[in-house]
């Protein structure tokens, strides 16, 4: 039997991609710089700092097209989280061989399918608001799939309720959850892939993060 007409038009990604930039908007007043570098086709890596569990939605908000997020395995199986993630087509990660294995074939997958892919290299969100030391799995990801890396710095959402900032007193969120707040996204120049290397990466990131 066919799909009615409006089912065969639903597109449940694009929905996905626009109630993000929706989203990110209405809670944050989000000004971004250097967003046009980013490709509009081919593959590329996208790295950043990790200040909150949003910082996926701003950078989703200010990309024209749809970006695969590594993201921690057990935020990926959040219910209700999970579905938006799957949606994404998101990458789960966790410190075991098998899942990390796994993540990293995923990402192959998508970069030779010409895709975008997000990763934030310090690892976990940060504790003080400080960026934190990277990771070298993303070294591994470009001597893989040799594309253009581009460094992205996140200001403004250190002590917003999705932070860790003030974690564990009692009515943080309820007290930040509705303050509109200035949140800023630069995006660097692409780095190619010779030049990837994790400290050179920081470097650039923790300059970006002060260059506004």
């Amino acid at each position: 039997m066919p799909k009615p007409a409006f089912l065969s038009r639903f597109d449940p990604t694009a929905l996905y991609q626009q109630g993000a930039r929706k989203l990110a908007r209405l809670c944050y007043n989000v000004q971004y710089y250097g967003f046009e570098k980013i490709p509009e086709t081919g593959a590329a890596v996208l790295v950043a700092n990790h200040v909150s569990y949003v910082d996926g939605l701003i950078i989703h908000a200010g990309c024209k097209r749809t970006v695969h997020y590594i993201i921690d395995k057990d935020i990926y199986e959040l219910p209700g989280v999970n579905y938006f993630m799957r949606l994404n087509g998101s990458i789960p990660i966790a410190p075991k061989r098998e899942i990390v294995e796994a993540a990293w074939e995923q990402v192959a997958k998508y970069l030779e399918q010409g895709e975008l892919v997000c990763i934030f290299p310090e690892g976990r969100l940060t504790y003080t608001g400080s960026l934190g030391r990277f990771k070298p799995g993303i070294e591994a990801i470009i001597k893989r799939n040799p594309v253009p890396v581009y460094p992205i710095a996140l200001n403004g959402l250190w002590g917003s309720a999705f932070s860790r900032k003030d974690l564990g007193k009692p009515f943080r969120f309820f007290r930040r959850a509705f303050k509109r707040r200035e949140v800023r996204a630069i995006c660097g120049d692409p780095i190619m892939p010779d030049d990837v290397q994790i400290n050179r990466l920081q470097e650039i990131v923790l300059k970006l993060k002060y260059a506004l």
